[in-house]
Order: C-alpha cells, then sequence, then structure tokens
C-alpha cells in the first residue's frame, strides 16, 4: 500500500516514536516538498519519499490556498497523482476536501489502528499512545473520535 501524508502525522507519530509504523503498515510512504519543508528539526528516516507534485498539481495548490496550507494541499495532490491507496491528514477540512477528490483518509489515529489490526502493537499501546499525544503533545480529539476508536479496539 502507497501513502502521503500531510506534516502533523509525521509530526505526531515522531513525537510517541511511532514513525517506523509507516515503514511496516505501509509499502511506500511520500512526502510532497512542502511538507518536508515544514518538518525541519525533525529527522526524516530514509523509508519516507520526497516527492514533487506536477506542474499541474502546483496550478491546483497555488488557487486553492486559503482554508488549507500549502502542505495539505500538496499532500492531497500527490496522493492523487501517485494513485495512493491512502492520505494521512488529521485537519477536519483537509480530511473532507481529500474525500471529495475520491482519496481514502485516515489521521494518526488511523495509523495506530491499522498497527494494531496488523499485530505491530498491542491495543493497549494505542490507547496509551492516545492518551499521550491529548495529554502532552495537544492533539486534540473528539469525544466521538475516542468513542470510536474505543469500540473498534473492543473488537
Amino acid at each position: 500500500m502507497i501513502v502521503c501524508s500531510n506534516t502533523s502525522p509525521i509530526i505526531f507519530l515522531s513525537k510517541i516514536n511511532q514513525l517506523d509504523l509507516l515503514d511496516k503498515c505501509f509499502s511506500k510512504t511520500f512526502l510532497p516538498e512542502a511538507v518536508i519543508d515544514e518538518l525541519i528539526g525533525y529527522p526524516i528516516p530514509e523509508f519516507i519519499y520526497k516527492s514533487k507534485i506536477s506542474d499541474h498539481g502546483n496550478a491546483f495548490v497555488t488557487g486553492s490556498l486559503g482554508a488549507l496550507h500549502r502542505g495539505e494541499l500538496e499532500a492531497i495532490v500527490l496522493a492523487r497523482e501517485l494513485k495512493a491507496d491512502f492520505i494521512i491528514l488529521d485537519d477536519h477540512l483537509a480530511r473532507k476536501k481529500a474525500r471529495r477528490m475520491g482519496i481514502q483518509v485516515i489521521g494518526t489515529l488511523g495509523v495506530l489502528l491499522l498497527a494494531c489490526k496488523k499485530e505491530i502493537i498491542s491495543s493497549h499501546d494505542v490507547k496509551h499512545h492516545i492518551h499521550t499525544l491529548i495529554t502532552q503533545h495537544n492533539l486534540f480529539i473528539s469525544k466521538s473520535i475516542i468513542e470510536a476508536v474505543n469500540n473498534t479496539l473492543e473488537k
């Protein structure tokens, strides 16, 4: 499975020392240039590939700036251009835009749940990582999402 990501999932997974889940869950992970630029100070592992978007994609990004920033838009365009299986986005508006463009979306929590489903990490680890992201790293997660995650982990 090929995946593209925006900045925040990379940062959040780095902060809980779980960035390697991308390598374990997906065959290839791609980041657009704008996301790479936003990750200054964060080491980018060898298994994450940097990729440019097309000139047409760049024109789309430039014309769409506003509610979404360049990194989110480039990640969406790159996912579409690469025909990625998923895009990893946490921002609600970016997720809506990607879905409208026909791209399957997961977020940081989705990566943790996928890793649990693949038995790479335990459900206990998922809950611990979510708690850490919320309490120490300011990840906002709605109560309904937390309930949905807990229901998924209990199955």
